[in-house]
């Protein structure tokens, strides 16, 4: 009986993290772009890396939140310093990859593609810059967590699980489309799907950049 009843509560928390994960992630964004990327280049095994090193930042944060410590995400000091460090490599980061979607142009070949340590780390960072995604941790998340009642260890494992579980169902889904329409995409269209991976990630660390800096002379940026 005691067993069937963790296992109930397991799947009571973990449910609607399962969804509202599910939901965020839908959202265009910088992870996205870097998924799309890289998926076009090596296959769909790459997203794994990626959605590892943004599990690693949100199991981060779960642990924070489960030592009282989610105020911390709602310090504007922390959020500025984030999005301005994570701005800039994400400009640096669109950049890069728009120059390497001018070369397939020419070359018919795939863009680079990142080794597992580099997609792992940029999962991480593209997470960690992204001042919405702090953002939602201080609010979403910290009600998610007050809202379900999570008190002991397997809750915050099972809260963590089902998020997890949540991004990975989209961003798998992203892959496996990817990968197999990869036939059907001409240069053309994989030029044009790299540069508008590049161009988000490019508008989103100077939308980072312009956040950090309002937060840094104290007005108040406009709601997303």
């Amino acid at each position: 009986m005691a067993t069937s009843s963790r296992q109930g509560r397991f799947v009571r928390t973990a449910l609607p993290a399962f969804f509202i994960a599910l939901s965020g992630a839908m959202a265009p964004g910088p992870l996205l772009a870097l998924v799309i990327a890289q998926v076009l280049a090596q296959g769909g095994l790459a997203v794994f890396w990626v959605l590892a090193g943004h599990a690693a930042i949100e199991a981060v944060f779960v642990t924070a939140l489960a030592r009282g410590f989610g105020r911390l995400l709602q310090r504007a000091r922390v959020r500025m310093w984030l999005s301005l460090v994570g701005g800039a490599v994400l400009v640096w980061m669109g950049w890069m990859l728009a120059v390497q979607a001018g070369e397939v142009a020419v070359t018919a070949q795939a863009a680079p593609a990142l080794s597992a340590a580099a997609l792992f780390l940029g999962g991480a960072g593209v997470s960690l810059s992204n001042p919405y995604f702090t953002g939602w941790w201080a609010t979403v998340g910290a009600g998610q967590v007050a809202a379900l009642r999570l008190k002991e260890p397997r809750d915050y494992i099972a809260f963590l699980t089902g998020h997890e579980l949540g991004d990975t169902a989209w961003y798998a889904t992203v892959a496996v489309l990817l990968t197999f329409g990869r036939q059907w995409l001409s240069v053309g269209v994989y030029r044009t799907l790299l540069l508008l991976c590049a161009g988000t990630m490019v508008v989103m660390g100077a939308a980072f950049g312009i956040v950090a800096f309002r937060a840094r002379t104290g007005r108040r940026s406009p709601a997303p």
